[in-house]
């Protein structure tokens, strides 16, 4: 169980991360939600699975799992994107936010988490790369100054940080 619950908390941490690579935020409120919703699903399911099966799930089927949940989510993804986009821009910036989930490439962020979970100790560094550049192009776009999504990406990863104590 405690492996099922250390492999759950990685690949959360690591979605988020991935979300924080391409510029959205991860501290928003709609994102948190479905991220929450994601695992706990994701843990129910392979609870489930371990006890009918007498068998640990292994971090490769909790990423596997992980990503279908993402894919099945999408739509709800996108809107928790807009919706934490306008949490830092403000309502007045719906529409510009709404063209930067628009344009982006959820695919792609997919395919790069899938790839490192395969493969944990790679740095896909030119993927995120060209993941951040593609973000940056979305953001200037779509009229919105990425700098202030970053302010805030950041914020919201301090505020996830163990205390220091």
């Amino acid at each position: 169980m405690k492996v099922l619950m250390k492999s759950a908390l990685a690949g959360l941490l690591f979605a988020g991360m991935t979300m924080t690579a391409s510029a959205q935020a991860v501290g928003g409120s709609a994102s948190q939600k479905l991220g929450e919703k994601i695992a706990t699903e994701i843990m129910q399911e392979m609870m489930t699975e371990a006890q009918s099966s007498g068998k640990q799930p292994s971090p490769e089927d909790f990423s596997k799992k992980l990503i279908e949940k993402m894919r099945a989510n999408l739509d709800e993804m996108k809107k928790g994107s807009t919706e934490d986009c306008v949490e830092v821009y403000g309502k007045d910036k719906a529409s510009n936010c709404q063209c930067v989930t628009d344009k982006t490439d959820f695919e792609s962020i997919f395919a790069l988490m899938e790839k490192q979970m395969a493969n944990p100790q790679a740095e896909p560094k030119e993927e995120i790369k060209a993941l951040e550049q593609k973000t940056e192009e979305n953001y200037k776009a779509c009229d919105l100054d990425i700098a202030v999504m970053k302010k805030a990406s950041e914020e919201a990863m301090k505020k996830m940080a163990p205390a220091k104590g």
